[in-house]
């Protein structure tokens, strides 16, 4: 899971940019809840037929954030 922050929003778009400079443009529509300018996003990406392995490892991540806080 990567760390992006929505560094602009217009026209539907928001563009991400991750800790390493890159930077992305994607839907606000993937983005759940109701994203703002400035807010910090995690993504995740999975391959074809990994789906279930990726929202394990989120699950994972979210069950550990819970215990260590």
């Amino acid at each position: 899971m990567l760390e992006a922050k929505i560094i602009s929003l217009d026209n539907e778009k928001a563009v991400l940019a991750f800790l390493d400079g890159q930077k992305i443009t994607i839907p606000v529509s993937a983005v759940e809840g109701s994203p703002k300018q400035g807010e910090t996003i995690f993504v995740l990406f999975a391959s074809r037929g990994m789906e279930n392995q990726a929202n394990q490892k989120l699950a994972k991540c979210i069950l550990n954030e819970l215990i260590n806080s």
